[in-house]
């Protein structure tokens, strides 16, 4: 009976010896399991790229400039549009029709933009001719303005590693940019240059917390050949958060000599 109970311990003690051992192994191989696992990743890899960068001007000109008005109003302008003396135009020797310029009177510090349509000054000491209604803006006496040009079709619009689109742009202070058209709102569009800076202006007024931005588009639909510019831009209004909008300013670079 003795020999019994005795022979039940030890084999309890040896079950217990047995399931202590067990249990240490289970700890030890969870541990490594554990240890082998990946470490949990805590954050996350974006490729990145600009919504804005400011661009370099295509063309750089200065010297005096002059307007003309209401005996061309209604005219025919070498590229086949009508001239609106009130209108943001200007007439150019040699850059392409379409071109935008920026235009500065260092002597009032006053900036506009205008959309080169038509060839002049005829006068040689002049270098820009612009619309009554662009040199109402300057003000002062024309004397002497920097011309800074920027040509839609010299604009680089696709990121292949992005797969975005960006497009020549200008802030409702005239800066000049490349802006990812996915960073805008757009609210309206037209293909006249000068109704699409009133729009700009008009918008800028009433949204205060927004950057009015003014995009050019070449339009895949034109069909025009030779020198005609109707229709052939499309030009956006956009709303873009201030904060997108780069202020780097860069040099720009002369093309046309």
């Amino acid at each position: 009976m003795k020999n019994t109970i005795f022979t039940r311990v030890r084999l309890l003690q040896a079950a217990l010896f047995i399931g202590v051992i067990v249990s240490i192994l289970s700890i030890r191989l969870l541990l490594l399991s554990a240890h082998e696992l990946p470490a949990p990743t805590t954050s996350r890899s974006f490729s990145t790229y600009f919504r804005s960068q400011p661009i370099t001007s295509h063309f750089k000109q200065s010297g005096k400039a002059s307007w003309y008005g209401k005996d061309f109003h209604k005219r025919k302008t070498a590229c086949g549009q009508y001239f609106n003396m009130n209108g943001f135009t200007a007439a150019h020797r040699k850059l392409p029709f379409g071109t935008i310029v920026c235009v500065t009177d260092i002597e009032t510090g006053k900036k506009v933009l205008v959309c080169i349509n038509d060839r002049g000054p005829f006068i040689r000491s002049k270098i820009l001719d612009l619309s009554w209604g662009a040199a109402d803006e300057l003000g002062g006496t024309l004397e002497t303005v920097s011309a800074e040009a920027y040509i839609p079709e010299k604009i680089n619009a696709f990121d292949e590693e992005a797969q975005s689109k960006q497009l020549l742009a200008f802030s409702k202070d005239y800066k000049p940019m490349l802006l990812d058209i996915d960073a805008c709102t757009m609210i309206d569009s037209c293909t006249d240059f000068t109704k699409a800076i009133q729009l700009q202006r008009q918008l800028s007024l009433k949204v205060r917390d927004m950057e009015i931005t003014l995009l050019v588009s070449p339009n895949p639909d034109f069909t025009g050949s030779g020198r005609s510019i109707t229709n052939k831009y499309i030009y956006y209004i956009g709303a873009v958060l201030p904060e997108i909008v780069n202020t780097t300013e860069i040099s720009s670079v002369d093309i046309i000599k």
